[in-house]
């Protein structure tokens, strides 16, 4: 019975996304998206669409996308990518117009795009 009730929570967390949260700082971060022009010309982007997310990073005219089903809480942004058979998260930290995203040891802050 226990598997049965974690298995319908996770596809209910998983099937609602962004809209599962009523915290401030979720509403937030799915409602902008976020951009940075790094230093040598890459940009990075990460956006937002119902219960999808995409990060997107353009350098030297290659573009790399991560995107599918996305599952957001206070601190977390996993995204679920199906062809690719993997999810991938993120840590975030909103600062006002900011928004600090952390990838293992690496951390990049965006910016929100107005």
């Amino acid at each position: 019975m226990k598997k049965i009730l974690f298995i319908i929570l996770f596809f209910a967390v998983f099937l609602c996304g962004c809209t599962q949260s009523t915290s401030g700082s979720v509403d937030e971060l799915c409602n902008y998206s976020w951009s940075k022009t790094l230093d040598g010309g890459a940009e990075v982007r990460l956006s937002f669409d119902g219960d999808s997310a995409a990060l997107t990073v353009d350098s030297a005219g290659e573009s790399i996308e991560i995107s599918g089903k996305c599952v957001i809480d206070d601190s977390n942004i996993v995204i679920f990518v199906p062809s690719l058979s993997l999810n991938y998260g993120f840590e975030y930290l909103p600062k006002g117009d900011q928004l600090d995203l952390t990838y293992g040891d690496g951390t990049i802050t965006l910016e929100k795009e107005k």
